[in-house]
């Protein structure tokens, strides 16, 4: 039984110098190899953090080891006992804890998925240029949205919002209008830095009034500049147009295959418009001695709608359902798939992921590996 009891104490033994030696050579492994030069880097390197149970299990099988040892010795010239009828194997129990060990290192390290220079892989995108145009003039400060609380050009702005909420990878840019018009936001994948341009449009910015949907569609395909790009406008307005200039775009915007849409504000009883939009004191717009009431204009929208071969959304609350325009640019046909070459890293992860299957298998088939009668 004390031969029993050294054979435990040298089976420690040899589990710290197995895994000093291990750890040494991982060590040096890292700090010497040149892995830079070879490009090679790990993807997730948080992951190795793993390997701090691999430390534990070596305590866990020390103190099973260094217990056994004691019973061993305690039991020593009793003869057998029931603490005894399994018959240690001592090179059995290194390799399994081994194999387990090994297995577990491996695959910590396929998790942290090492990768080493680069391949190229042919892909497409959908991409999607989608320019709002926003009507600033006048009337759109007309509170008739969901009776007369919010203004026109206040639900023109959570509209927006809620578009870009809904939105995903299309680029967008923001063109304000009257009579004249701008752009207000360029093109652009930032719906952070559009979120904080919207809120801040006035229709002070134009002092040009005038609802002017023909050259707000003009200065939007500007905008128009990357050909493999999908395009589409969504114009937004009260549709009180007076200079009907919008008829000279559309075969501008049909050859450019440019999808539009419209998205009309406003209720068919109307409201009026304020002088000062900030202070209600100053009165309302008034011709020939009456107040100018202000209502939607559904049949030119309509029109418009109608012979571009648009989508029409209508709406007098003060929160538009912008569902509809949102899916369509979501699906739309406009938006082009466009072919892209691009380098991935080569991931090795497979081949630690080979080694700790190898290990495992021979894991569980090593009863067959070594004779137990010969332990």
């Amino acid at each position: 039984m004390i031969k029993e009891a050294n054979t435990y104490n040298r089976l420690m033994r040899l589990l710290l110098l197995s895994e000093g030696i291990w750890w040494t050579l991982v060590l040096i492994g890292y700090a010497l190899l040149p892995l830079d030069r070879f490009g090679v880097k790990l993807l997730h390197p948080e992951m190795l953090g793993l390997w701090v149970v691999i430390p534990l299990l070596a305590t866990g099988s020390w103190m099973q080891w260094s217990w056994k040892a004691r019973i061993y010795q305690e039991y020593s010239g009793y003869g057998s006992t029931r603490m005894l009828w399994v018959k240690f194997e001592p090179m059995k129990a290194f390799l399994h804890y081994f194999l387990l060990r090994s297995t577990y290192f491996f695959v910590v390290l396929a998790m942290a998925q090492p990768v080493a220079g680069s391949k190229k892989v042919n892909g497409s995108k959908r991409i999607l240029d989608l320019v709002i145009c926003l009507d600033i003039s006048n009337s759109m400060n007309t509170k008739d949205m969901g009776g007369t609380e919010v203004s026109r050009l206040t639900a023109a702005k959570q509209a927006i919002g809620e578009l870009l909420n809904q939105l995903k990878g299309e680029r967008i840019a923001v063109v304000v209008f009257a009579n004249d018009a701008y752009t207000q936001l360029p093109l652009t994948m930032d719906y952070g830095a559009a979120k904080l341009f919207v809120p801040d449009i006035e229709t002070s910015m134009i002092s040009d009034q005038g609802t002017n949907i023909g050259r707000a569609l003009e200065v939007a395909q500007e905008q128009f500049k990357d050909t493999e790009s999908g395009k589409a406008i969504l114009v937004i307005t009260d549709g009180e147009d007076h200079e009907a200039l919008w008829k000279k775009q559309l075969e501008e915007l049909k050859k450019k295959h440019v999808e539009l849409a419209y998205l009309g504000l406003g209720s068919t009883k109307g409201g009026l418009i304020p002088n000062n939009p900030y202070d209600i004191s100053d009165g309302y717009k008034r011709e020939n001695g009456q107040a100018v009431v202000s209502k939607i204009d559904k049949n030119g929208l309509t029109k418009m709608a109608t012979e571009s071969g648009s989508i029409l959304v209508t709406s007098d609350s003060p929160f538009p359902n912008i569902y509809d325009i949102a899916t369509n640019y979501k699906n739309t046909k406009n938006k082009q798939v466009m072919k892209v070459e691009f380098n991935v890293d080569k991931n090795y992860f497979y081949v630690p992921t080979i080694l700790a299957l190898l290990c495992m298998i021979c894991y569980f088939f090593l009863p067959i590996i070594i004779n137990p009668n010969k332990a």
